[in-house]
């Protein structure tokens, strides 16, 4: 696995081209997100695995007019796992409900 920081970066360059981009940490019995707008994300991810978590990949939301889209990828570790594309996949079945969480995250000015 790749080092925590890569992930978040690759999370914060694809979030630079959608509405919203969560990584999705599985872990036994559930999966938390660390959004692209949570101000600490490296520090939520690095949290959720010393916790247990396993980050798995990429949710992306991207606004189609009044509708939103939403796509997966896993992370490179994982792209030729059946698993983890049906995993993700089946996160997409509760895409309101992960944007809802998305919208209760505290949003700061990004840093130039």
């Amino acid at each position: 696995m790749r080092k925590t920081s890569d992930l978040v970066n690759e999370m914060l360059d694809e979030a630079k081209k959608a509405w919203t981009v969560a990584i999705a940490v599985g872990f036994e019995n559930e999966t938390k997100f660390v959004f692209s707008s949570t101000p600490r994300p490296l520090e939520e991810l690095n949290n959720l695995i010393k916790s247990g978590g396993s980050p798995v990949g990429l949710l992306r939301f991207d606004k189609e007019g009044t509708d939103l889209q939403g796509s997966y990828r896993p992370f490179e570790e994982y792209e030729n796992e059946a698993w983890a594309k049906e995993y993700l996949a089946g996160l997409l079945k509760n895409a309101g409900e992960i944007v809802a969480l998305s919208l209760h995250q505290p949003k700061f000015p990004v840093a130039y």
